[in-house]
């Protein structure tokens, strides 16, 4: 991390001081923070974050530098929400700037002590005995503590936001918890004597959206408030990339306070020519007045297809047989399989026991808690059966961009790689299509004894779900179970191999690709009867899965050496020599598996 260096290094460790009552603010001053009022409204004192052993933590908030309203302003003072386990709190809490996260808080340029006696449930306000300038310096604002047992004093809410939740406990580094689900810090400044922005608000990016041609969709737009006072109305237009621009619409937005958000839903048509457009919403008003913000624009990618395409689901399970709620997942992914069969493609990707696929480490890196699932790398939501089903329903349904059909076979007798081969075809146009197709083996049955095989049960005992029931009975830990649909080998699970989809995207075109798949060397794999090749096709902005096909791998055929049988292409070169990743428009030099050489024109 770059080091900033604060013109004002105070490194006041200043007099001990008690949490305030409530701070009113005076016409020069507002209360800042991630967290808006709307954030403030229901949280969980129950506690949402702390640690299961005594322990220090760390929680903070970083300001860039320039910051808009922070930047040209004095701090005065600081707000932070505790949880019910503020009881838990054994020592004086440490409120702290500084300009790096430190390794140790008393060296921050700032710090201030409050009495662990001054500290509640619910706000807890303290004036700072120093005001602090912030002379447009990026800054951390944070506060710690300690606890004397497993407790949860933390508070967050809402959604998440960049720079607006740092934690720490001792021992550990800093996690920056943007995009792990937990909201945003409950910390707030009071700040004091800069020139707050008025009339000033911003537009969410919207996404991807698909729609058929002849019809419409409607697509949220989430309407952030930028200035110091509250906004009832914003005017905007919505600009087609290459077209027009729509006449200026009003709407109302409620009593929007500073950096609360208000959904509006609009209508977006289709476009007569099947292609992918960037559609901007632009907030040209509010309140009447000019949009002050220099980011008040929002953008949303509409793709206008041709037809309705079949679309297979695919659900990526995240386990553990050290789970102990997991079995929710297990039987989740049963009834899955027993409802929808072939229609919906399902892996089990599990993590720290003896099933673990390193292939999906770069998916598993991104999940935050088990037992979870993802829908198309869209959604994530609790495997359960119930939600299970009602997700693979909702998804049944939803328009794609395009499809994927998949063979598969055996390359030689003694079965170490797979041949897959694929046939993709979109039904839109796009001359910079970035799409890829992941390869997975999953297999059935997967059974073995000792570390890492014994499935965990905190469900033992209980009662209420008839699907549970099994699981009801089950001991603590369940050994001799056989695991289905596990993820035992991967290609660039992530977004695709490289060049297995051109960026020319034409519509009605048919794409072919064939992957080898070696499993020479894998060790996971227990029995190869029983494996599943699957093919997943990948948006490679949005990283979602656009569609998904599976089959059972076809044996060799004798004789026929299936990595070689039909040569396809494994390079790309320009005329010039230089590689590149997919074929380009013009004369093409392609490299095939034979060792050969072809001139193609591409189109």
């Amino acid at each position: 991390m770059k080091k900033r260096i604060l013109h004002v290094l105070m490194l006041a460790l200043a007099s001990v001081m008690n949490a305030t009552a409530a701070i009113t603010p005076t016409e020069s001053q507002m209360w800042w923070g991630y967290l808006s009022e709307s954030d403030t409204q229901g949280m969980p004192y129950s506690g949402n974050l702390g640690y299961n052993a005594p322990c220090t933590i760390d929680a903070a908030i970083y300001v860039p530098a320039g910051d808009d309203f922070v930047g040209g302003s004095t701090i005065k003072a600081v707000r932070i929400w505790l949880g019910d386990n503020v009881t838990s709190v054994n020592s004086n809490m440490k409120v702290w700037i500084s300009a790096v996260l430190p390794t140790d808080v008393d060296k921050s340029a700032y710090v201030q002590t409050v009495p662990q006696s001054a500290l509640t449930r619910g706000v807890n306000e303290v004036e700072l005995a120093t005001p602090f300038e912030v002379n447009n310096q990026g800054i951390y604002v944070g506060f710690s503590f300690s606890i004397r047992e497993s407790a949860f004093p933390i508070m967050s809410n809402g959604a998440d936001a960049p720079h607006a939740f740092y934690y720490r406990v001792t021992n550990q580094g800093w996690n920056d918890f943007y995009g792990a689900g937990y909201g945003k810090l409950a910390l707030q400044l009071l700040i004091d004597g800069g020139d707050y922005p008025t009339h000033s608000a911003v537009a969410n990016d919207m996404g991807q959206y698909i729609v058929q041609k002849g019809e419409s969709v409607t697509v949220p737009v989430v309407i952030t408030n930028k200035g110091k006072n509250a906004i009832s109305n914003i005017t905007y237009t919505i600009a087609t990339e290459g077209g027009g621009t729509t006449p200026e619409t009003t709407i109302q937005v409620g009593n929007l306070a500073f950096n609360d958000s208000y959904t509006a839903f609009v209508t977006l048509k289709s476009d007569e020519e099947p292609k992918k457009y960037t559609k901007t919403f632009n907030i040209t008003k509010v309140d009447g007045e000019a949009n002050k913000c220099a980011a008040k624009a929002g953008i949303c990618y509409l793709i206008t297809i041709t037809e309705k395409l079949a679309a297979v689901p695919v659900v990526e399970e995240f386990t553990g047989t050290w789970c102990g709620y997991c079995p929710n997942g297990i039987v989740g992914m049963q009834k899955a399989r027993e409802t929808y069969g072939d229609q919906v493609v399902l892996i089990a990707a599990h993590a720290s026991d003896a099933m673990e696929c390193a292939d999906y480490y770069p998916i598993l890196a991104s999940v935050t808690g088990f037992p979870s699932a993802r829908m198309n790398r869209e959604k994530d939501f609790y495997p359960s059966a119930s939600t299970m089903l009602n997700t693979i329903k909702s998804s049944l349904d939803r328009d794609v961009q395009g499809t994927i059909e998949l063979s598969a076979m055996w390359t030689d007798e003694e079965r170490k790689a797979v041949r897959f081969d694929t046939k993709t075809k979109f039904v839109y146009g796009e001359n910079d299509g970035r799409y890829g197709i992941a390869y997975v083996l999953v297999e059935d049955g997967m059974t073995g004894s000792g570390n890492g095989w014994a499935q965990s049960n905190y469900l033992s005992g209980g009662t209420g779900d008839p699907d549970m029931d099994f699981w009801y009975k089950a001991g603590s830990v369940v050994p001799g179970l056989a695991f289905d649909h596990v993820a035992v080998a991967a290609w660039d699970i992530d977004c695709g191999v490289s060049g297995s989809v051109q960026s020319e995207i034409v519509a009605g075109a048919i794409q072919e690709y064939t992957h080898i798949g070696d499993i020479s060397g894998n060790s996971l794999i227990q029995d190869k009867s029983k494996l599943k090749a699957i093919a997943l096709l990948i948006d490679g902005i949005s990283g979602a899965i656009v569609n998904a096909a599976q089959t059972t791998i076809q044996d060799y055929s004798t004789g026929v050496d299936a990595s070689t049988s039909a040569p396809h292409a494994v390079a790309y070169y320009t005329i010039d020599g230089r590689q590149v990743d997919a074929m380009q428009k013009g004369l093409n030099i392609v490299k095939m598996s034979d060792g050969t050489s072809r001139k193609i024109l591409g189109k």
